[in-house]
């Protein structure tokens, strides 16, 4: 029971290693045990599911949880499902009740802090971790200034707690902010200082992610030969330990550095694998981005009737999980396409409401594209409404 977390922590969620301390303490154990025994084990097996991307199986590890938790009337452990439930079904896609389990976790860690607070002495805390899970689910359905807010909080409190693991945790969580909306200059200094916590503190599989990171951030910010090499580096690493959750993110981060760097075949193979991961696992919370930058690859390859079914499916996904930031992506990147078809009136059509839906984050680029798009379509669109009606008049003279 005690050397699984430390295994967990130096070895990584999903290592073999780790799920073999566990079983035997499963074993061991049998039907008895307290309540803390109990939910060690069932922490270690969730998070070997979760880190594998086996998510059907963590989400019913996490359902286990919340049951034990109702019947022992423990706000701690009930605190802990609640994270583990949200957290699942924000990998599969699932956002709107992602989210009301992620606050259901804040809720409990508010009003009952003794209990959350002490009844573990392994782990990441509760607070810190959802927080920074909060931070993406919130940023996904359309609110990026709340998701900043709740990344600033998780990294006040990590801060302020000290605990090394726990700071780690919470710094890769919030530096994927940056590659995927949020500020990616203060995102890369949060993946240093994961890095450097994770090499200090031997935590081999947070090293691994927040390298990662540190790659895609690279690549965006031109350095994309360098960002690919650390990616490539970082993913297959992972790949070895069997760590494949957020898979279809890793994939489609080095897809669209291949893409940018002129090779949009490489791409194409490597989004064509994420999608199958996707299928496969049901992790399908970076899926509608899947879709919209294989539109866009196809778009370079001047592929127009591929590109639009491509971009119309990241459309439907992101719509069907209330997804308004992957919309937002997917509607502007097919926009700009209608729009250098000359097919201006579609275009604002399909911008114009997901636009006027966000009441936040207007100085974010997606937003700031999307509107400089709309205001050209307006214009054009203005004209040629002007010079058709001319045109009518005349022929009416």
């Amino acid at each position: 029971m005690a050397l699984g977390p430390a295994v967990a922590a130096t070895e990584g969620d999903a290592a073999q290693e780790t799920s073999r301390v566990f079983l035997h303490a499963r074993n061991l154990l049998g039907d008895t045990g307290t309540l803390n025994e109990q939910m060690t084990i069932l922490w270690g097996t969730y998070l070997a599911h979760s880190m594998r991307a086996e998510h059907s199986a963590a989400l019913e590890v996490a359902r286990q949880c919340l049951i034990l938790a109702a019947d022992h009337d423990h706000p701690g452990v009930s605190a802990l499902a609640n994270r583990f439930m949200g957290q699942t079904l924000l990998y599969m896609g699932a956002f709107v009740d992602a989210r009301a389990h992620l606050e259901r976790t804040l809720a409990l860690c508010a009003n009952n802090p003794e209990a959350t607070a002490t009844y573990r002495r392994f782990g990441a805390d509760d607070q810190v971790n959802t927080l920074s899970f909060l931070a993406s689910t919130l940023l996904f359905l359309g609110y990026p200034e709340q998701s900043a807010a709740a990344a600033e909080k998780a990294e006040t409190r990590a801060r302020a707690i000290g605990r090394a693991f726990t700071s780690a945790l919470g710094f890769t969580n919030m530096a994927a902010l940056g590659i995927i909306g949020g500020d990616p200059r203060r995102a890369l200094a949060l993946a240093d200082e994961a890095i450097a916590l994770s090499v200090e503190n031997e935590f081999a599989s947070l090293d691994r992610r927040a390298r990662f990171l540190r790659g895609s951030l690279i690549a965006q910010a031109g350095g994309i030969q360098a960002g690919i090499d650390l990616m490539r580096s970082a993913f297959a690493a992972a790949d070895s330990n069997s760590e494949r959750n957020r898979r279809t993110l890793y994939l489609c981060h080095i897809a669209s550095a291949y893409a940018e760097l002129g090779q949009p075949e490489v791409g194409l193979d490597l989004l064509d694998e994420a999608v199958q991961s996707a299928e496969a696992t049901s992790e399908r919370f970076f899926e509608a981005e899947l879709y919209r930058l294989r539109g866009k690859i196809h778009l370079s390859l001047d592929k127009k009737d591929e590109a639009e079914a491509e971009l119309k499916r990241a459309l439907t996904i992101a719509r069907q999980q209330e997804a308004r930031w992957w919309e937002l992506r997917a509607a502007t990147t097919l926009a700009r396409h209608w729009h250098d078809e000359g097919r201006f009136l579609e275009a604002i059509s399909l911008l114009q409401p997901i636009y006027g839906w966000f009441v936040e984050g207007f100085d974010t680029p997606d937003l700031k594209d999307a509107k400089t798009l709309l205001d050209e379509l307006k214009i054009v669109s203005g004209t040629q409404i002007q010079a058709a009606s001319g045109q009518f008049r005349q022929r009416g003279a």
